[in-house]
């Protein structure tokens, strides 16, 4: 009897769990728990909406082809600040220090290809173009991008386009090359995949994929790192010395198509269409004159089969027209088609490019030859376009809907900006006894949008 309550004590000590193994015992309860209320994992999703983050711009890279004609000229749109600009040749490491200042311009009297990089405060509204020549000739640095549109190409004797991809940074970039004829696309070329060293710079003649064919359509699709590409196009009669312009890229196939600035005195204009798409569009041409829109009379609606490029001689049809205003090309189409309009002004060779019509700001640079002027096809909305040539004051334009306004550049203009309240396609056209050129106002690239990244689920 006396050992009883040392034996209850014993028992009831043995009976306590230790906190170790309360935790041993009661961690997978807790777990398993949490896995059976947790729902499954094919319906576990982040719904949050993130929209993507905008930083100011900090670095950004032109390319400018090789040409005897000219020098280049780079000009900043900046706000005053610290940054550097710097210019190395292809394939070259070194690089030299380009004297630009914010707000101003600066000229590279070199016929070397280059590729050229502003950083920090400079990286923002970065513009060039190399100009210059016996006849005015201007032809845009380009920005990287991911697709590019050239309508108007050939790859005939009479007709020769080369394509330069420009890779602007230290890894390899790819390019897929998709071209389209009067026949159809082309789906037996090698233009697949297309691999471009770091730094380097590749030509293709469009003669090599595409041989005998003189009027064609190109799209770039850069698929991996970022490329450049711009397009030098020769154009004449067999037996004759051939003519040259740069084919400036062109807006992507939309519905309605803006080439603005057309010239008074052209010869010849050759109207190019192309449809990538499934259905056949039907095209209509307009032209947006100095009050109004109007359609040209004897030019009928254009029929443009899926997947083919369709050439329209507007010669006659707007001779009498563009002699007597200025004037811009609206294409308005049935399904999404890319235009580009080919013309002969004294004997010269000028491309007109379909501009996408944007409100905001874009600018250009201003070439020093022949009579230069800013042109301005409004859209479907009339407003306000503030106009501003280097660091004059400002001048502000009123556009009406459907119409064509030009303004004449101030002697000595080096650079100009637009900042339009309303949609507007704008180039700066030069125009001499010997011929005349183009240079489009692209958009001024001050922020980049950065994504919101987050891991997706299910995982794969």
């Amino acid at each position: 009897m006396s050992q009883l309550p040392g034996r209850r004590a014993a028992l009831i000590k043995a009976r306590k769990l230790r906190p170790a193994t309360a935790i041993g015992v009661g961690a997978p309860l807790v777990t398993l728990l949490a896995l059976l209320l947790q729902a499954p994992a094919d319906t576990q999703q982040d719904v949050a909406r993130r929209a993507p983050q905008a930083q100011a711009l900090t670095s950004a890279d032109l390319f400018c082809p090789a040409s005897t004609k000219g020098p280049v000229r780079l000009a900043s749109a900046a706000a005053p600040g610290e940054g550097t600009v710097t210019r190395r040749v292809p394939a070259s490491s070194t690089r030299t220090p380009v004297p630009l200042q914010a707000g101003g311009t600066a000229t590279v009297s070199s016929a070397d290809a280059m590729l050229v990089r502003a950083s920090e405060a400079l990286a923002p509204g970065l513009l060039g173009a190399r100009l210059g020549g016996p006849r005015p000739s201007a032809r845009e640095c380009v920005v990287p991008g991911g697709v590019r549109w050239f309508v108007g190409a050939g790859g005939g004797a009479a007709h020769l386009s080369t394509l330069s991809l420009a890779n602007p940074d230290g890894g390899p970039a790819v390019a897929d090359v998709t071209v389209w004829s009067t026949d159809g696309e082309l789906e037996q070329i090698e233009s697949r995949g297309l691999t471009i060293s770091g730094g380097r710079v590749s030509t293709l003649a469009l003669e090599k994929i595409a041989p005998n064919a003189r009027e064609l359509a190109v799209r770039v699709v850069v698929t991996r790192g970022r490329l450049a590409a711009s397009m030098r196009d020769e154009f004449g009669k067999v037996g004759e010395a051939l003519r040259a312009d740069a084919l400036t890229s062109g807006s992507a196939p939309t519905r309605r198509q803006v080439l603005p600035g057309l010239s008074r005195v052209a010869t010849s204009r050759v109207l190019t269409l192309v449809n990538p798409g499934r259905r056949e569009a039907q095209v209509t041409v307009r032209l947006a004159g100095l009050r109004s829109t109007f359609a040209p009379a004897g030019v009928g609606e254009i029929r443009v089969p899926a997947g083919r490029v369709v050439v329209t001689d507007l010669s006659a049809a707007l001779k009498k027209l563009t002699s007597a205003e200025d004037v811009s090309l609206v294409v308005d189409a049935t399904a999404p088609v890319a235009a580009g309009l080919r013309a002969m002004v004294a004997g010269d060779l000028v491309h007109h490019p379909a501009m996408r019509l944007r409100a905001g700001q874009s600018g250009a640079v201003v070439p020093d030859s022949g009579t230069v002027s800013l042109v301005l096809a409004a859209g479907d909305r009339a407003g306000a376009v503030r106009v501003r040539w280097d660091g004059r004051p400002e001048v502000v334009v009123k556009v009406a809907a459907g119409t064509t306004r030009v303004v004449a550049a101030p002697r000595g203009a080096r650079r100009v900006v637009v900042a339009a309240d309303v949609p507007v396609a704008s180039v700066v056209r030069t125009q001499a006894a010997t011929g005349a050129a183009l240079l489009p106002l692209r958009r001024l690239a001050t922020h980049l949008l950065v994504p919101a990244v987050r891991p997706a689920w299910p995982p794969s």
